[in-house]
Order: C-alpha cells, then structure tokens, then sequence
C-alpha cells in the first residue's frame, strides 16, 4: 500500500471531478465565511460559532477571517478547545505567510498540551515554512525551524527508542515518519553547520539497528532515510547514468549524464506522484541553468519488469509537455534509481562534482528549498 498511500498524501492526488467540487466548496466557504465575518458580534454569544467560523475561513482560504474569528475565539475567558484553536490559528498564520506567528502557536501548544501527533505535525509546517531559506545575519525562520527541530527530537526519540509511534487523536504517527523527521531536522541542522548534527546522525543509525524493528514495516522505510541522508557530503555512488532522454516525439536516445562535472539536481519522479509537476518546476525556476533533470524508471512505475512499455512512454510524454522545456525528462535502468535509495516520489538528489550535496523527499516547498540552498550554495 506505500506507494498508493505517498500518492494519496501529496497535492494534486484529486481527479478532474474531484477539483471541480472542491473548488465549488472553497467558493461557497470563501463567500459564508466572509458574509458572516461581517457581522461578528453575531457570535460573541457562540463560542462554538467563532470556532466553526476559522475553520470556514481556512476551507476558503480566506486566511485573514480566519485569523481574526480564530484570536476572538481564543481571546475568551476559558475556550473549550483551545488546542484546536492554536492549531487552526497557526495554520492562518501560515496561510498569510507569517511563519514567525505560527511559530508562537505551536510554541503555546507544546507549553500547554501534552505532545501528540497534531501539535508534531503543526510544529513539520512551520518548519517547512522556515527551513531553506537564504542565510541572512538574524535568519529568524532558521532559529525557529531549529527550536521546534530540538523540541520534536526530545518528545521522538525516546518513542523511537522504545518502537511505539506518536499517539494523536484524529490517528497515531508511525515511528517511521518519527525517523524521517528526526532525519529532516539533522540535515537542516548540518546545513546550519551544526557540529552536534553528526551525533543525532549516529543515535538514529543506533535506532535503526535495534532488534524490535525486525519483521516490521518500519524497518525498510527507515533503512532508506537513512541512507539517504548518510550519502550527505560523500561520493556519489555513480560516476553517471546510464540515461535514455525522452524525445518530445517518444523516442528515447542514449543520454549518458555525468555526475562528476558541475552541478547536477535529479528529480527523481514518477508517474503515481501528482505533486511532482510543480516540485520540478519549482527545482528548475531556482536552480543553475541546465543542471535539473527529471529522472525515473520503469520499474519505479510499474513494479515489474524494468523494460520499455509503449503505454508509459505515452503518460511519461504527456507529463514532459507539463515541464519547462529545459528539463529533459531521463529514463534510467532502476538499479541506478535505487543506488540512491529512491523510495519515496518525488524527491531530489544535488551532486556537484560528484560529492552528494543533498538527497531528501520533496514532501513540501521546504524540501525544495533545501535542496536548491544545497545546489547553488558555494563551495
């Protein structure tokens, strides 16, 4: 089910129906939530009202609304459910684009509320909305995304080290999703220059090794993480690629692509990945010219047999017609995908002169910043 459940959890993941409802649905929140924000002293007596009033404004994307019912609502003098309140207000202040305030949301979260799995994934948002951005002499997002990084390490570890996942109410984190975390963390640490990075780096290979992961689905999930981010500041594991580039007209010619000389970013992709249109081309905007390539293989979209299928050369070159035009788009044979420990779609391996810069999953625009900062950061 882990390929059918990445696709699930990315953006995009909605047939053409499925868009055209919803977006029918944000228009109507968008107009309730702002016919009712005009009249706001119409819910002082409903608490539960104000409430339900943020989430409306959130649905809508009507960030501001949001913000406003939502700092009424938790402006009174004993809310029911103020957790939820700090949750949803750190998710309009994302929305307007004010990482800083979500950051004292959560900050409010984990000094009164137990840890659990919505305040974690509260605290991943703000990190992504923080991580990646270009160094400055305050660089405030850094410092909160590295506080709320030390703040997660100290509530998972001891979990990871016991193999018990994160207990929440709308679901439990698999310990899994607790590693790759832990891992996020280490590598923005160690892009910070964080000499305590390495240690984390070692405590979680330790975890991976402990007895109780045998026979379990975290095992292998955890194994590639790993690896991935221990391939960080080392050699590649290939020299090149073995490459067959895509022709705007579906045929493949050899393309062998060199991973010693320059900058090189492979996003590696496939076709069950509905977010990697956009992460590419958010890659390709910011990256050196020319240095993007989109790389999958066969049998990373099919699960058998690592061969030529007329059928997906068919999707692959209606998925080309969605990138900037200097991107080729890379078929490779899929031990060389996997030599990089490719598991999770989309994602991006940096590699100047043949040293690993970075390899992570471009699960959100933080990923992407992170792996450009990598890229183009000089050496």
């Amino acid at each position: 089910m882990d390929p059918f459940n990445q696709a699930r959890a990315q953006n995009n993941d909605l047939t053409e129906a499925d868009k055209l409802a919803l977006s029918l649905g944000m228009t109507r929140a968008a107009r309730d939530c702002l016919a009712l924000s005009d009249h706001p002293q119409d819910l002082k007596q409903a608490p539960d009202q104000l409430l339900a009033l943020g989430r409306l404004c959130l649905f809508g994307q009507q960030f501001e609304p949001a913000r406003m019912a939502l700092v009424a609502y938790l402006a009174l003098p004993t809310p029911a459910q103020r957790e939820t309140g700090l949750l949803l207000l750190a998710r309009a202040f994302l929305g307007l684009q004010e990482p800083d305030n979500a950051y004292a949301q959560v900050l409010s979260l984990l000094t009164d509320f137990p840890y659990d799995a919505q305040i974690h994934l509260a605290a991943d948002q703000v990190i992504a909305a923080s991580e990646g951005w270009p160094p400055s002499p305050d660089n405030e997002p850094a410092k909160d995304a590295t506080d709320l990084c030390q703040q997660q390490r100290a509530a998972t570890l001891p979990l990871l080290l016991q193999g018990k996942p994160l207990a929440g109410k709308e679901g439990d984190l698999p310990s899994s999703t607790l590693f790759a975390d832990a891992l996020r963390c280490t590598s923005l640490a160690r892009s910070l220059g964080d000499a305590a990075a390495g240690k984390t780096l070692d405590q979680l290979a330790a975890i991976a090794q402990q007895p109780n992961w045998q026979h379990t689905a975290e095992l292998e999930l955890m194994q590639q993480a790993l690896a991935r981010e221990q391939m960080v500041g080392n050699a590649s594991p290939l020299a090149a690629l073995h490459a067959r580039q895509l022709s705007p007209t579906g045929v493949l010619t050899p393309r062998p692509l060199a991973l010693t000389r320059g900058p090189v970013v492979l996003a590696a992709f496939t076709l069950w990945s509905p977010s990697a249109t956009d992460r590419i081309r958010a890659l390709a905007a910011a990256a050196p010219p020319h240095s993007v390539y989109a790389v999958t293989s066969f049998r990373a979209n099919t699960g058998g047999a690592d061969s030529l299928s007329p059928q997906m050369l068919t999707s692959l070159r209606d998925l080309q017609k969605a990138l900037p035009a200097r991107v080729p788009v890379l078929i490779v044979p899929d031990e060389e995908l996997r030599a990089f420990h490719t598991d999770q779609y989309p994602a991006a391996i940096a590699i100047r002169n043949g040293t690993v810069l970075s390899n992570a999953v471009l699960a959100d625009d933080g990923a992407v910043r992170m792996t450009l900062l990598a890229a183009t950061r000089p050496r």
